[in-house]
């Protein structure tokens, strides 16, 4: 399971409202939120967390939202239509097994805090990510239990890795640790305080990204890359910079449908209209992955199973270049050359939905960079 490196958690001590802490991050490129409203009143913090989602879904699901501890707000947010992300589950919560009972839970993702080896032998198998921790003591969390330290960390991240668990460095954290975290083997690093804190947020996740990507390159070199996301994310641009630093060719599968067809992606959906075109598509993407290069994937090919196989089979690294949606709207939108850029709402509603398949690729968080800047980061990478 692919986490961003930071996971920020909302805090109930900041004057600033819940839902518009979430509303900031989410702005600021921050792809999942926790909610956590104690020790606010339930009525405060399901107000908070019915805006927050609403807000998010109205703008094309981002952030993501896992609510902490409360599988009774998870259950009324889902009945108004607001399902979150996820739903994290104390030692002393409700069982993530009877939360996943819950009404319109069953396709949330799960987490759970751990605090040593009992906690990672007995985690509910239905949890796709656990914390561990605390990494050391914390003012957010009062009454938290023994500090794990780094080695308490790292036997944890193996026991969870072991079960396909996502570990996640909890308490007490800040910057500095993200490198020696990694290298232990956490995914993500769930902050409050230092993220609260920060002046530009936007520049820790940046940071953490990087140190992430010193311990866990997402390339190799000679290998070929495939680059996945939304249209106007920037991959087209991307591809060409990583290309050069690569010493590998560029393919765009919608250049290759369009020569292929002898017509433009706008006429081949008035003439075939959109399942012509994605047979076209997935056509064109096994023929770019005969030999090793950048290849920039259209907004929708992902989301096809078959291709997905195709280039996990081809040994090409696949990257999700995770936009901000209205970013890219604020690119493309009503670019007559892209037909189903046409409105907003759709726009948006259509990146909600293929979210959880670009989300099974690597993720990259462009965070308002230059897109050469993104590449030399991704080139830097050791092994690379």
């Amino acid at each position: 399971m692919h986490l961003p490196p930071l996971y920020p958690i909302t805090d109930p001590a900041s004057p600033q409202p819940l839902s518009e802490q979430i509303r900031a991050l989410g702005e600021a490129g921050f792809p999942l939120v926790q909610f956590r409203g104690k020790p606010l009143d339930a009525r405060t913090q399901w107000q908070e967390l019915r805006a927050a989602l609403g807000t998010a879904a109205a703008r094309g699901g981002w952030p993501a939202i896992c609510v902490n501890d409360r599988a009774d707000l998870a259950v009324i947010a889902a009945a108004d239509g607001l399902a979150p992300w996820g739903l994290h589950l104390g030692q002393d919560d409700l069982p993530a097994g009877a939360a996943r009972a819950l009404p319109g839970l069953a396709g949330l993702h799960l987490g759970a805090s751990t605090h040593g080896p009992r906690h990672w032998e007995a985690l509910d198998p239905v949890c796709d990510h656990a914390g561990i921790g605390p990494f050391r003591a914390t003012a957010t969390k009062p009454g938290h239990a023994e500090p794990v330290g780094l080695e308490g960390l790292r036997e944890g991240c193996r026991a969870l890795r072991a079960r396909g668990v996502a570990p996640v460095a909890i308490g007490g954290l800040t910057l500095d640790d993200a490198r020696a975290c990694f290298e232990a083997g956490a995914e993500a690093l769930a902050m409050v305080s230092e993220v609260s804190r920060a002046r530009v947020p936007a520049d820790l996740l940046w940071r953490a990204q990087a140190e992430r990507w010193r311990v866990r390159p997402p390339l190799t070199r000679g290998r070929g890359v495939v680059l996945v996301g939304g249209s106007g994310c920037g991959k087209s641009e991307l591809s060409g910079h990583l290309a050069r630093l690569l010493g590998l060719p560029v393919r765009d599968v919608d250049r290759r449908v369009e020569i292929d067809a002898g017509m433009s992606i706008a006429g081949i959906f008035d003439a075939q209209g959109e399942l012509g075109f994605r047979a076209l598509e997935a056509a064109a993407v096994i023929a770019c992955l005969d030999s090793p290069a950048v290849v920039a994937l259209g907004a929708g090919a992902w989301e096809n199973p078959a291709t997905r196989a195709e280039v996990r089979a081809s040994g090409f690294e696949a990257l999700w270049l995770a936009e901000v949606p209205e970013r890219a709207w604020a690119r493309v939108g009503g670019d007559p050359s892209r037909p189903l850029a046409a409105t907003r709402a759709a726009f948006l509603a259509r990146w909600a939905r293929r979210t959880a398949a670009w989300s099974e690729a690597t993720m990259v968080l462009p965070l308002g960079r230059p897109s050469r800047a993104l590449a030399e980061l991704l080139v830097k990478s050791p092994g690379c």
